[in-house]
């Protein structure tokens, strides 16, 4: 397996140049075509859930080039009277800077929800395109299934986030927080920003921000051992278990976290400031 490891990490990645694009006549997102392939998945040197490495085979799919940014996600609101779960509960989470002595913390906030991701005073309007923010699970997979699309796979995320030659970050190995909006104000955006802003992190296939902004959910639950038990084609978590896995890391997240491997999951109810999503769909739709 090293030997086949050395090899495959100085194959250069299959991505043309200039992405292979369409854009959606539905909701108008911009979707990237990710070509079939293999790539190795997990890491030896992450978290024991990211472990073992494995080789595995992803079908051709198509997925978003940015997050579904909060413009796009109040026309599927106004257009079909859908609910958010932060609006049905009345509160969110939010991050605030000032709790536990300026090292931040989560707040309920009454009020906080997809149209106001901090609460009262915030509205996505003062950023339009900024990745929408306080979705839950079930908000995001709504969207997806609105828009004719789906949640990708967490396999299919990584791969497209990734790349045949297994990168740590998008961009490469480079630890640069700059091609992405991480922790602190340094890259330009002290919390979320719009989509599409980082371009010199683009993933091997074209895709945009898949480390930081904000969390992304994908199809998938987590289970803290499902890499020793998944199929090593187009893998799929376990059927059961009571959380769904988000990838990428945030606009409040250190690079460490900002990984293409690193994984995280919440319950599917959970909604805050840091988690958003981008949708994907198979090759002939």
């Amino acid at each position: 397996m090293l030997s086949l490891m050395v090899v495959f990490a100085f194959v250069p990645s299959l991505a043309l140049a200039a992405p292979r694009t369409k854009k959606s006549g539905f909701d108008g997102a911009v979707l990237v075509h990710v070509p079939a392939g293999e790539f190795f998945m997990g890491s030896k040197k992450g978290d024991p859930d990211e472990r073992p490495l494995r080789r595995v085979s992803i079908s051709a799919f198509w997925i978003d080039q940015t997050e579904v940014p909060a413009s796009r996600f109040s026309v599927f609101v106004s257009r079909t009277g859908y609910i958010t779960g932060a609006e049905k509960k009345g509160w969110a989470w939010v991050w605030d800077i000032k709790v536990r002595k300026g090292k931040g913390g989560w707040r309920k906030v009454l009020g906080a929800s997809w149209d106001k991701p901090q609460g009262g005073g915030s509205a996505w309007r003062q950023m339009p395109d900024q990745a929408v923010s306080q979705v839950n699970w079930s908000d995001a997979e709504a969207y997806c299934t609105w828009a004719g699309r789906r949640l990708p796979s967490e396999a299919e995320w990584e791969y497209a986030a990734r790349g045949r030659d297994g990168r740590n970050y998008p961009w490469g190995e480079e630890k640069d927080p700059g091609r992405a909006n991480l922790k602190g104000g340094k890259d330009g955006f002290p919390g979320v920003s719009p989509v599409g802003q980082f371009l010199n992190g683009s993933s091997p296939f074209g895709v945009l921000g898949m480390s930081g902004n904000v969390w992304e959910w994908v199809s998938d639950r987590y289970g803290s051992r499902a890499y020793r038990k998944m199929a090593q084609k187009d893998p799929f978590g376990p059927a059961k278990g009571s959380t769904r896995v988000v990838r990428g890391a945030s606009w409040g997240s250190p690079l460490k976290w900002a990984t293409t491997h690193n994984r995280y999951h919440r319950k599917p109810i959970y909604r805050n400031n840091k988690i958003g999503f981008r949708c994907a769909t198979g090759e002939g739709a």
